[in-house]
Formats: structure tokens, C-alpha cells, sequence
């Protein structure tokens, strides 16, 4: 039986992006999804490990990174405009 450390080997080889890529994906993904549940209560080597498959698997994009940023800018707006909105007034 193979273990999923060697399979995620054969699919980073077998990826069309170049391994560079692949790991600087990997850490953006990482970054957008650092709140996420899912990724929060993992430890550091499995939390790359999921991120690097998620890479390879197509799950983790650029362009579903950049969607993310932008959400995540959009929201902290909001967020800043709620706490201004609650301040009380001098």
C-alpha cells in the first residue's frame, strides 16, 4: 500500500506547474485559508501536506487564491466600518 506522502510525491512530479510554483501556491493557499477550520487545527507538516495537495489536486488555484484575498479585503471593510459605526461619538 503506498503511503500518502509518496503519493502526493508522484502527483507534485506529475503536476504541469513546476514545483516552484507549486509551493509558492501552496503558501498563498495557506495564508487565505489560515481562519478556515479546517486548516486551523492542523499541525505544521499536515497543514503543508493538505495545502500541497490541494495545489495538485486543482483545488487550490490562482485564481481561487485571488478570489479569496478579495473576499477577505472585502470583509475586513465591512468589519472596520461596523467597529466605526459602534464606536461611541465623542
Amino acid at each position: 500500500m503506498e503511503s500518502a506522502q509518496s503519493k502526493l510525491t508522484e502527483k507534485v512530479f506529475k503536476s504541469k506547474m513546476g514545483r516552484y510554483d507549486i509551493v509558492r501556491t501552496a503558501l498563498e493557499w495557506i495564508e487565505v485559508n489560515k481562519y478556515n477550520e479546517d486548516y486551523r487545527k492542523l499541525g505544521q507538516a499536515e497543514l503543508i501536506s493538505k495545502a500541497l495537495g490541494d495545489v495538485v489536486e486543482n483545488i487550490a488555484t490562482p485564481e481561487k487564491i485571488e478570489e479569496l484575498r478579495k473576499k477577505m479585503k472585502k470583509d475586513e471593510k465591512a468589519a472596520a466600518m461596523l467597529s466605526a459605526e459602534t464606536q461611541p461619538k465623542k
